[in-house]
């Protein structure tokens, strides 16, 4: 199980090392960025006394002290077990993992393997030597211990910032913050007062939506107003009314303090609005009160607008037998979403016979993608991945690098504050929306089945044989697995109906 290593043997190899960088603790009178470039220059000049020459840089700046969950971390670990690195090179063992599961799970994916942990504090880190397990696990023990005080003087620090009138939560829509303190925001606090005004002269959510989106407002991520929610939601914030609410979880208190900022709006109104919204709400909980037992539940989507339609319960006969309804689109669509969708109702008992024609029609699809299908080469999937995953780390990094520059020409005054303000929430959304992606690219790559889609295809045909001998609940779950949605079109001049079969090629 475990084997012996030599240090020269690895260093001396062909294969590029890992530089895992981790965001460090922020020193005083140092910024972040300050931090973690005097950790990545330390780091190089341990590569350098050591003549690691070749090498790939994993930086999980973006991410908590205390956060476990590391995107570039994982990332990292795939790269080394695919055989791409042989050595994982850090400042110290305790910015590669945190917790004694972390480690024992680390050390048990690399055994086995050549891979080897150096570290410029702990010096070479073998998971396969087992003279060094019970040290290494010993010290994995001391670091999580560590962790937890630090995340027990973290939260101490933010709860007591919160007590003494700071505001520690994330920065609300019509806000900017400084120094944790909150400044009306020169556009998004004009948006929020229209918001205001247009609910209490009686104006629809989807009347306000359509209003700010006509005058150019944009949400906190720079995108327009869609969702009714986004609008709601905001009247469940009292922030609005000068107060700061922090609620610590790790020591069970409420934190509220009035009069740390300025007001966007008045108590009088902020009741007003509430006592509106809710009278406007027919089921405040979205609780669905009737089993809806149909092979479609949840899986009727608009073909206009693309929301999904709902099914209800239409009337029950005699007989007990019940009839079901799908509700005619009470959303809108357009580009700034000011068109009301046309999508009629209609009867499930209608539109049954033309979803199993539809269904035929797949079968025959099936039959024929069977026929002339040739099994794909998971290892060509396995590469398609990869070059994904590395084509999103260069528009990651083009991305930080983007949101660098930005930061640094409002320091030297060549970008103006207003202009700052609607230029970074969106490159920070961006950002946001190329890790997620990214990660959700590593998991299709860790959860890569080696099943292939014709063998799934089969599968299908196979349920799609005997679907009408099954109960309804069943087929509906069946459905579920197959198919994506069901695209629904039904106006006063057209009606079509499409299945949307889900990806099964991974």
């Amino acid at each position: 199980m475990y084997r012996p290593f030599e240090k020269h043997v690895i260093l001396q190899s062909n294969k590029p090392k890992a530089l895992y960088l981790r965001k460090s603790k922020k020193k005083k009178g140092k910024t972040e960025e300050e931090t973690l470039e005097s950790n990545m220059q330390r780091l190089l000049e341990f590569c350098k006394k050591n003549k690691i020459n070749d090498y790939v840089i994993y930086n999980d700046f973006v991410a908590k002290s205390t956060k476990l969950d590391r995107i570039e971390y994982r990332k990292m670990l795939n790269a080394c077990l695919q055989g791409q690195h042989d050595m994982i090179v850090v400042l110290e063992e305790s910015r590669l993992y945190r917790t004694v599961y972390e480690q024992t799970n680390v050390y048990e994916d690399l055994k086995g393997t050549d891979i080897v942990i150096f570290s410029d504090r702990e010096g070479i880190i073998n998971p396969n030597d087992r003279t060094q397990f019970l040290a290494n696990i010993v010290r994995g023990a001391v670091n999580e211990h560590e962790l937890h005080n630090y995340a027990h003087r973290m939260n101490q620090t933010k709860l007591q910032t919160a007590k003494n009138g700071s505001y520690v939560n994330k920065t609300p829509f019509g806000y900017i913050k400084v120094k944790n303190k909150l400044l009306p925001h020169p556009v998004e606090s004009k948006a929020f007062r229209l918001i205001v005004e247009k609910v209490i002269e009686g104006y629809t959510i989807n009347e306000v939506i359509l209003e700010l989106n006509l005058r150019g407002f944009t949400t906190k991520q720079g995108k327009k107003f869609k969702a009714a929610t986004t609008i709601t939601r905001l009247f469940e914030n009292r922030v609005y009314l000068g107060e700061s609410h922090y609620n610590s979880q790790m020591f069970g208190e409420d934190v509220i303090i009035t009069e740390t900022h300025e007001p966007l709006m008045t108590i009088e109104e902020y009741h007003k609005i509430k006592k509106m919204i809710d009278s406007r709400s027919r089921n405040k909980q979205g609780i669905r009160y009737t089993k809806i037992n149909t092979p479609l539940d949840r899986l009727i989507y608009c073909g206009i607008c693309g929301h999904r339609l709902p099914i209800h319960k239409s009337y029950e006969n005699k007989e007990g037998i019940i009839s079901y309804q799908i509700s005619n689109c009470k959303n809108s669509y357009g580009e700034n979403f000011e068109h009301k969708c046309p999508h009629k109702s209609v009867s499930l008992n209608f539109l049954l016979p033309y979803f199993y024609k539809a269904i035929n029609k797949y079968k025959e699809a099936i039959r024929e993608e069977i026929l002339n299908a040739t099994i794909y080469n998971t290892n060509d999937k396995k590469i398609a991945i990869l070059q994904d995953i590395k084509r999103l780390d260069r528009k990651i990094k083009e991305k930080e690098e983007e949101i660098e520059n930005t930061d640094m020409y409002l320091i030297k005054g060549i970008l103006k504050e207003t202009k700052y303000v609607k230029i970074m929430p969106q490159l920070e959304q961006e950002l946001k929306e190329l890790n997620s992606l990214l990660i959700e690219t590593n998991n299709r790559l860790e959860t890569m089945s080696e099943e292939s889609t014709v063998d799934l295809k089969k599968k299908a045909l196979d349920f799609l044989k005997t679907y009408e001998g099954i109960e309804t609940e069943e087929q509906n779950r069946q459905f579920s697995l197959l198919f994506e949605k069901v695209v629904l079109i039904n106006t006063d001049d057209k009606f079509s109906i499409e299945l949307i079969e889900k990806d099964t090629s991974m």
